[in-house]
């Protein structure tokens, strides 16, 4: 399968996007997150489609991939009691 190029978002793209949705006050960017330990690095790839999609919502929200990740990791996490 052929790689497919990304592009950046344009700005004709953005202009139409509607207001930024109001982020719930339970999330909070990962700016203002007091953290103990120094953050590791983890890739994640994915496809071109969820890539686009990422970044619009992200351009319309105004929040970092990186912040939308977390947080659906996060949410996902808390489903899961941890194991002793």
């Amino acid at each position: 399968m052929a790689k497919q190029k990304i592009t950046g978002l344009s700005a004709s793209l953005l202009e139409q996007a509607p207001p930024p949705a109001a982020v719930p006050d339970e999330v909070q960017p990962i700016a203002t997150m007091a953290s103990p330990t120094k953050p590791v690095v983890q890739t994640v790839k994915v496809p071109p489609d969820v890539y686009v999609r990422l970044k619009t919502i992200g351009a319309r929200e105004r929040r970092s991939s990186q912040d939308i990740i977390l947080t659906a990791v996060r949410e996902y996490l808390e489903r899961f009691p941890m194991a002793s």
